[in-house]
């Protein structure tokens, strides 16, 4: 296709999408997805990496598929939707269909030009024999952090893309997208989906509107209940803080202290919903509406909850307890302030979190993965202990060469 009827093809994409221009780094990787070829990502949560595959599928009007495996249901039903509503043929494969739904929509896959699907789709006699039919023009990798995590006993069927890839009648383009990735995290992910000479386009993981708060609570004695009703005051003390406009997401980790801290909030008049994985998908959709909605302006949450959720206006995230790495710290905060206006995100914890945290990940799968899980949970000791720029220290993690210091986080104001 030459430069200009490229072009065209693009605009005519992005009209379709009602998309006014892309952003600079989205036009400096488009023409590299456009060539077909293989392209890992990294880019800040709200970036807007869908685009980069939503338009050459749009462009595509031969018949070709570009398969995106997403880790949540939720959000693959949220882009689908958004892409019908534009006209666009996109379906999402997942267990929720009848047997009769499932047979017409893989007998369609001909006619479709995305289709979203979780990786534990990918063994699927059904789909894999509907494939067969098919041109398949890229695989798009969402979330490709999970893919270095391999061993984890979280998202096991990611192991099997790279599979999936080679088994496909004809190689695809290949798309890895993630917001957090070291460099040997980079490197895994590439090895993982056997990416063939892959384009790297890394960008900074600083995000200016982002205002970061570290602070250590603890109990006279140490008594436990003590400890927690504390962590829920200071809490209580941000929500106050807090004017009322957006959401706010509050971050426990563990289903217990979700429970509690939903209670004890409900009882002070506070209107809040909470969500853990181990809720019935009924109750999980649920709350996930009523905060997507702004019905349930808090929502209290394990970290089951947030993977890829597109909500633009979180003004204030709280962690009340220590996230289990640094990689799942920087994941969360990543969903505040999507709108590029400003947030507050802080992290609350105590001494005792680290303890309880290498009990968690000693028990979360191979040898291999509890290595590089505590790896994660000492560099998020590092950070936490450290007196510097909470971004220069994250910058430094994710192989950036450290900027000047931000001047707004919790460090630089204690030392301005």
């Amino acid at each position: 296709m030459d430069s200009t009827k490229r072009t065209d093809s693009v605009n005519s994409a992005m009209q379709k999408m009602e998309i006014g221009k892309l952003r600079p780094w989205q036009e400096e990787v488009l023409p590299t997805i456009l060539d077909r070829k293989d392209v890992l990502i990294v880019q800040t949560t709200s970036g807007g990496k869908s685009l980069l595959y939503q338009i050459p599928a749009i462009m595509e009007d031969n018949h070709r598929l570009t398969i995106v495996i997403s880790p949540l249901r939720a959000l693959q039903e949220n882009q689908v939707a958004a892409l019908q509503q534009h006209g666009v043929r996109a379906v999402a494969l997942n267990a929720d269909l009848s047997p009769i739904k499932r047979k017409e929509l893989l007998a369609s896959l001909r006619e479709t030009a995305l289709l979203y699907l979780a990786p534990e789709q990918l063994k699927s006699q059904d789909l894999l024999s509907a494939l067969q039919h098919c041109a398949v023009s890229r695989v798009v990798v969402d979330e490709a952090h999970v893919l270095p995590q391999d061993g984890l006993s979280f998202r096991k069927s990611y192991r099997e893309i790279g599979n999936f890839i080679h088994i496909l009648s004809a190689r695809p383009e290949v798309i890895a997208c993630t917001a957090t990735a070291t460099p040997k995290e980079r490197k895994e992910i590439i090895r993982s989906l056997e990416m063939e000479s892959p384009e790297c386009f890394v960008y900074p993981i600083r995000r200016d509107n982002l205002r970061l708060q570290i602070k250590r609570v603890e109990s006279r004695k140490g008594h436990k209940d003590e400890l927690e009703k504390n962590i829920f005051r200071a809490v209580e003390r941000e929500l106050f803080r807090w004017n009322g406009t957006g959401s706010v997401l509050v971050y426990a980790p563990t289903v217990q202290r979700v429970k509690h801290l939903k209670r004890w909030l409900k009882g002070r008049g506070w209107n809040v919903a909470h969500y853990t994985g181990k809720m019935a998908l009924k109750k999980r959709r649920k709350a996930q509406a009523d905060f997507l909605s702004g019905k349930k302006p808090i929502l209290i949450a394990t970290n089951a909850f947030g993977l890829g959720i597109d909500k633009p206006n979180v003004r204030l995230i709280i962690h009340a307890g220590l996230p289990l790495t640094l990689n799942g710290y920087v994941q969360e905060i990543g969903r505040a302030g999507r709108d590029g206006k400003k947030a507050r995100c802080i992290l609350f914890y105590s001494r005792k979190d680290f303890s309880r945290n290498e009990r968690i990940l000693k028990g979360c799968g191979s040898k291999k993965a509890v290595r590089r899980a505590l790896k994660g949970l000492n560099a998020l000791r590092k950070m936490i202990d450290s007196s510097k720029c909470i971004w220069n220290i994250l910058e430094k993690y994710y192989g950036e060469s450290p900027r000047d210091r931000c001047g707004h986080c919790s460090r630089c104001i204690s030392k301005a």
